[in-house]
């Protein structure tokens, strides 16, 4: 895909209607346009019965504009001359408001992600594979493979003088398992994928992953037992998979460290949060705990390596050994907060206002074995993965429902378990981490935001953590 082609833009190159957008939003306190085109492909393949390809493609352009400290949002799909004179001819008699955006660094640059494999006949032959080997385990009595890629290249200009190009590949592979037991039948979604091309879904990392759930999902399917809520209240060691970790640093620690929500904006669309400007700084976990968005982790679905303000992508460290140190911001917050944007703006697409948003957020390493953790905990439960999660309004309190999990009696994994959950409040939950594993692991997920809704791909996760609670 070449974005130069005029074919893709009604006869006018980028650089034309750059120039041109530039030229008459100059007049205005400050403008960004943003250019994106991009193609994707899809297909899904169902108890190894083919269920249809998928093909997309989309062009299209973002404006913004601030006028007297207030923002003015345009986005069209025609990227004819006379369609974005139009829009643009459009804005008059813009009310006042308040809105300062943080200084930056002007930014000229290039960032081009070259995909190794990026073929439909090797996207085809790698999904009938993983079809064909989830069709050799008995137990899985229904499944699904759904596999996507695509490309995608954006323009972006402020009149501060920022320029910068961008293109991504990504590559996505979604499985879904149903596996019966004797006692019962489990359910288990898993994701693949990333920045690039097809070589981020290894097939051997992959089916190495089925084999281990199909495995674990089997044994407690079998044997799994139900506690009472009696004794799952009673259970003050807790063992969490780095899955379990991640689910719960995005949910809890993520989303409420981001400013806008900080700062009310998404009071009446998702909530707020337990953090608010007269607490920044509070403790929320132990010692041990550091917590980080790092959007430059390559190969990640999160990746980027500039925001869609322009702002070249920052390592955050939302939380400090234990306080909390860091939030998400884009350049209306951090002009707020009188601070340098952390490029933690992210846009779903060419039509979506850039929100804040979170990366690639995970808990940080320990120092400790996962032997050393189950040992420690000497009798509790081990919670390798979730299946449903809830959480308040505030972000305050949370439950993670384990979908694989076991008993630990005497230091050692024991019988598995159907129905624990994890279900406690934000602070008592990170100030319980006593140990951390040495390795990180992140999962791929999809994270909704904004009205209306915006998902942009994100990865979670962290290290095996042992939750030690009064």
């Amino acid at each position: 895909m070449d974005l130069k082609s005029k074919s893709l833009y009604e006869g006018e190159s980028p650089d034309f209607l750059l120039d041109l957008i530039s030229k008459k939003t100059a007049k205005y306190d400050f403008s960004e346009v943003y250019l994106s085109s991009g193609i994707s492909s899809a297909f899904d393949i169902h108890n190894g019965i083919f269920d249809g390809n998928f093909s997309s493609s989309s062009k299209g352009a973002r404006i913004r504009i601030m006028e007297n400290g207030l923002f003015y949002n345009m986005s069209t799909n025609d990227l004819s001359k006379s369609s974005l004179m139009s829009a643009i001819s459009k804005i008059k008699g813009m009310p006042k408001g308040s809105t300062k955006l943080s200084s930056e660094k002007t930014v000229k640059g290039k960032y081009r992600v070259t995909p190794k494999i990026l073929d439909e006949r090797e996207a085809s032959k790698l999904a009938y594979d993983l079809d064909y080997y989830l069709k050799g385990y008995k137990e899985v009595i229904y499944r699904e493979v759904s596999l996507g890629y695509g490309e995608e290249e954006t323009l972006f200009e402020n009149s501060e003088g920022s320029s910068i190009m961008s293109y991504y590949p990504s590559a996505g592979l979604s499985i879904y398992l149903l596996i019966k037991g004797k006692k019962s039948t489990r359910e288990r979604i898993l994701e693949f994928g990333g920045v690039g091309g097809l070589e981020v879904l290894d097939y051997e990392r992959i089916t190495k992953r089925i084999s281990e759930e199909i495995k674990g999902l089997k044994a407690v399917a079998d044997n799994g037992a139900s506690l009472s809520d009696a004794k799952i209240k009673s259970i003050k060691n807790v063992v969490i998979s780095p899955e379990i970790s991640g689910i719960a640093v995005h949910e809890s620690i993520g989303h409420p460290n981001e400013s806008d929500r900080v700062f009310g904006r998404e009071l009446a669309q998702a909530g707020s949060s337990y953090i608010n400007k007269d607490n920044l700084g509070m403790r929320i976990g132990s010692d041990s705990v550091n917590i980080f968005d790092y959007p430059s982790i390559k190969g990640t679905s999160g990746f980027y390596y500039y925001d869609d303000e322009g702002v070249k992508a920052a390592k955050k460290h939302i939380i400090k050994n234990g306080m909390q140190n860091e939030l998400l911001l884009n350049r209306e917050y951090a002009g707020m907060l009188k601070r340098k944007s952390n490029g933690s703006a992210r846009s779903s697409s060419y039509d979506a206002e850039p929100l804040v948003r979170m990366s690639n957020t995970y808990l940080g390493a320990g120092d400790s074995s996962f032997e050393e953790l189950i040992t420690e905990a000497k009798d509790g439960i081990y919670v390798k993965s979730f299946n449903g999660w809830n959480i308040d309004d505030t972000r305050s309190f949370s439950m993670y429902q384990g979908n694989e999990a076991y008993l630990i009696k005497k230091g050692e994994i024991s019988s598995p378990i159907l129905n624990y959950r994890l279900e406690k409040g934000t602070l008592d939950l990170w100030k319980s981490v006593s140990l951390l594993s040495k390795k990180v692991e992140l999962f791929n997920g999809e994270c909704g935001k904004g009205e209306p809704l915006q998902g942009v791909p994100v990865t979670m996760g962290g290290p095996y953590a042992l939750l030690q609670f009064r």
